[in-house]
Parts: C-alpha cells; structure tokens; sequence
C-alpha cells in the first residue's frame, strides 16, 4: 500500500503530463490539501520549485495558503527562509505565502528583504508589509516611495500604504504627507499612478485617474498629478 506521499507523487507525475493541468488540478488540490503533515509539506514545498507551466505554478503557490493548519504552515515556511533559499524566485514566493497567511513571521520577513537589490524580494516585501504592516511601517515603505530605483515599485510604496491605510484608517495623514512629498519630484508614470491613485482613495476625491475593479488605471497623468499636488497642499 502506498504512502500519502507516494500517493501524491503518483498523482502529481500523471498531472504535469496532461496537456492540460486543469483537468486534474482539482483532484490533486483536494489529495495535496488533506493532510497537513510534515512530509506532506515538504512534498508541497519541492514542487514548489519544478519548472512546472506558469498556471501550474501558479495554483500549487496559491494552494498554500488554502491549508487548514496556518499556524503550522506559517512555522513551516518560516523555518525553510531562516535555513536559507538560494532559488530567489522561490524565497520570494514564501514571503508572499507568509503575507497571505498573515502569521506572526510575515512582517519580520518582509522587512528582511525590502530594500535589496532583486528587484522580486523588494516587490514581494513591499506588498506583504501593505498585507500586514501598521503606522509604525510607514517610514519603511516611504524610503521605497522615495528612493527605490524601480520606478514601478515606488508606485507600489503608494499602494501598500493605501493597503495599511484600509486596515488603519488614522494613518491617514501620515500617508499623505508622504505622498506629497513624493510626488512633486516623480516623474516616471509608474510611479505617479501609485502616488496618485492612493491620493484619490484617501481624500475621497477624482484627482483625473479612474481605476478600474481589476486594477487597470487610466486618465491623463499629467494633468492628475497637477491636481494631486494642488488636493495635498494642505498637508
């Protein structure tokens, strides 16, 4: 008789031959997802790192964080970062399954990788803190808003405060003047849309973008961040 995990490594081998994934995807989902023990984990967290397709991927990350036992997963996780992951792309995806499990690891792990040079550990970082960070995370996220060389991730900054903003609403101020502070000197249009959507949010105001429920913005830039500089004179 086999083992839950030869189980699986049956199971997952007859999956990445299909043509398409999704044929079987769910039936490994309900066999993967129904044990949360420790080999099983570690089966979970092996394939974790196949060059599988991008949606096979994609599902066995977000299988994580469907996982009944948190606590335990969240530990799990938290000591395979700590023992170290070379593959950068997989020890991206941890802090953004520790983010989604919003356990006591994800804010000390996302402030471990904010602000280094792989571009992926700095995303990653900056949305988990978003997730899960207060007040006191504010200034971490405005060194990003400020100085990040990727003008994509300042924008980012701007959106994870209006992520922390959402979760605490009295850092509202707070989270305005830095975005005033920010914007009069931004120029790359990445950026702007961050600064200038999480403006809007915050003032309750149409400041020229409008964005869309599946996150697509559109509007004149320029003539928004005229606007937005004028809206945040007072702060």
């Amino acid at each position: 008789m086999m083992t839950k995990v030869e189980s699986l490594q049956k199971q997952y081998k007859e999956l990445i031959f299909l043509e398409d994934s999704d044929d079987g995807i769910f039936e490994f989902k309900d066999e993967l997802l129904s044990s949360d023990d420790d080999d099983v984990l570690e089966f979970h967290f092996k394939i974790l790192e196949d060059k599988n397709d991008e949606y096979l991927k994609r599902d066995l990350f977000a299988f994580f964080s469907d996982r009944k036992d948190k606590v335990k997963v969240d530990e799990f996780l938290y000591e395979k970062y700590k023992k170290g992951i070379d593959n950068i792309e997989l020890r991206a995806d941890v802090i953004q399954i520790l983010g989604h499990l919003r356990g006591k690891h994800a804010k000390e792990v996302a402030l471990e990788n904010i602000a280094i040079r792989k571009g992926d550990l700095r995303y990653r970082s900056i949305i988990v803190l978003g997730w899960v960070g207060s007040k006191t995370d504010l200034k971490v996220l405005n060194e990003r808003l400020l100085t990040d060389p990727d003008p994509q991730l300042r924008g980012y900054a701007a959106t994870a405060m209006r992520q922390i903003w959402f979760n605490h609403p009295k850092t509202k101020e707070d989270i305005l003047k830095y975005i005033k502070e920010a914007i009069e000197k931004e120029t790359a249009p990445e950026a702007l849309e961050g600064m200038i959507i999480t403006a809007q949010d915050l003032l309750k105001k149409k400041l020229g973008l409008k964005e869309s429920k599946y996150g697509d913005v559109t509007g004149d830039m320029e003539e928004a961040k005229i606007k937005t500089i004028e809206a945040l004179k007072s702060y």
